[in-house]
């Protein structure tokens, strides 16, 4: 068994509910001692992770997400300027697909409100459908992502500050739980949380505690977790006696 990591671990814990004395990212520079003292502490109240029948992990307690805001790590700053909503709606795939709709919609209303005025000026229905033809081109594709993209980072003022108005909207609404799960952050939910820890953790240092990481059971499987393989009162036991803060309880 490897030698544990006292300062990866404590690193990775304090960012999902271990209570520690000592800010995460001072962890770094910590002395030895400080990081022993530190260790003795979380031992006194060791992380806790729940235990399903099928021996899924997930942290104990971990505030259930119910929003979007809760579940995307979208930069703060996402809503200063049209190019940083841009940035933002590129690095989430679901934000991304809510910008195509309001790009559609925005085209749609930009083609009404000229449709009325075109067929009166020029009374002659089949010119103005194709200049209608040609402005609908011009706009550019709604299911192409770089039109998207670039129609977000050229919004003006007006446009801007209603899309941004859409987005929080968006952000402040529960999320499609079936079509946007597997987009989440890493830390967006207990059993995400979980998985990370223990991705993250060599596991070759907690080796008598037997953790598996599951990254789908099967091709197109949705199914992500880290899974304790062993009785978790077997790894209680481990736990305390190597002086691990983490402990398991069983759930239904």
């Amino acid at each position: 068994m490897n030698t544990i990591s006292r300062r990866q671990f404590l690193k990775l814990a304090s960012g999902i509910g271990l209570g520690i004395a000592i800010a995460p990212l001072k962890l770094e520079a910590a002395s030895t001692s400080t990081l022993n003292q530190v260790w003795q502490q979380a031992n006194q109240t060791p992380l806790l992770f729940d235990v399903t029948e099928y021996g899924t992990l997930s942290v104990a307690d971990y505030p259930e997400p119910k929003l979007r805001s809760d579940v995307y790590n979208i930069h703060s700053d996402w809503n200063a300027s049209p190019a940083a909503l841009a940035l933002a709606a590129e690095s989430c795939i679901p934000l991304s697909w809510f910008a195509a709709d309001l790009h559609r919609e925005a085209v749609e209303q930009k083609l009404d409100s000229i449709s009325e005025s075109l067929h009166e000026l020029i009374g002659c229905p089949g010119a103005a459908q194709k200049i209608m033809s040609n402005v609908r081109n011009n706009c550019g594709d709604s299911d192409c992502p770089e039109v998207v993209q670039e129609w977000l980072g050229n919004l003006n003022h007006g446009e801007f500050e209603s899309v941004a108005q859409d987005i929080e909207r968006w952000l402040a609404a529960e999320p499609n739980w079936a079509y946007e799960y597997e987009y989440f952050d890493d830390w967006a939910d207990g059993q995400r949380a979980a998985l990370n820890f223990f991705r993250n953790l060599d596991l070759d240092s907690i080796s008598g505690i037997n953790i598996e990481i599951i990254e789908g059971e099967h091709p197109g499987s949705t199914y992500y977790a880290a899974e304790l393989t062993m009785d978790p009162e077997e790894a209680n036991a481990i736990a305390e006696s190597e002086a691990i803060p983490i402990r398991f309880r069983r759930v239904l």
